[in-house]
């Protein structure tokens, strides 16, 4: 998540020096469709928000929106979620010893987050942006996995963790999602749209794992190709 901040802080400054005047830039209101594919994983968001031009001549925006994501995955490995159990940060890897491991033969989560837009407007037809998932709750039926805890396997039963919040790296909580795209205008309300999308997904087992140093929550990361399709209001 980190390389994706710094990619588009960079893109955005080089593409403020090279590109071309555009029409004058307005209060941007959209809906948009997306689907995105990863290893061995499928997610469909839908989503409403809107871009405010703030700054760089008003080529840059700043912006809101809400966020729907259905997540499905097959064979997924869910690790040591809290950053306190993990070690891990924004800027410090997790310790590997103090991961554990939920394997789940099917999963699916649904999430809805209020999330926060960056974009920057190249010209009057093509669109880059960030978004992410900021604050929210999630939803899904339980699944039983297989935890591997200090070399040994068990069965548990978990439920996707109900609330989500963007605390960066290891202290996030919840299911989140976030893109990074391009969106190119066919016309002046649809656009099409194609990047990377970057999906936490969580769950809570019903019983604390001692040899977990009790600890509850597991996650997984995916990243995935992403298209979609954009409607602007």
């Amino acid at each position: 998540m980190k390389k994706l901040l710094v990619i588009l802080c960079f893109t955005v400054f080089g593409l403020n020096l090279f590109a071309q005047d555009s029409q004058t830039p307005t209060v941007k209101n959209r809906v948009d469709l997306s689907l995105s594919v990863g290893k061995g994983t499928f997610s469909v968001a839908a989503s409403g928000f809107r871009l405010h031009p703030v700054a760089l001549k008003k080529k840059f925006y700043l912006g809101y929106g809400l966020r729907y994501t259905g997540f499905f995955g097959s064979n997924k490995n869910y690790i040591t979620a809290p950053a306190e159990v993990s070690e891990g940060n924004f800027f410090k890897p997790q310790n590997k010893a103090k991961l554990d491991t939920i394997t789940f033969a099917t999963t699916q989560a649904n999430s809805v987050n209020l999330n926060v837009h960056l974009a920057y407007a190249i010209n009057p037809k093509l669109l880059i942006g960030f978004n992410i998932d900021a604050i929210g709750f999630s939803f899904g039926s339980p699944r039983g996995g297989i935890l591997q805890s200090n070399g040994v396997l068990s069965s548990v039963q978990a439920e996707v963790s109900s609330f989500n919040i963007l605390l960066t790296g290891d202290y996030d909580k919840g299911s989140l999602n976030s893109e990074f795209y391009g969106l190119y205008a066919l016309n002046d309300k649809f656009s099409l749209k194609g990047g990377i999308s970057f999906i936490f997904t969580e769950y809570t087992t019903y019983q604390k794992i001692a040899s977990n140093f009790n600890n509850d929550t597991f996650r997984n990361k995916n990243l995935g190709l992403m298209l979609g399709v954009a409607y602007s209001l």
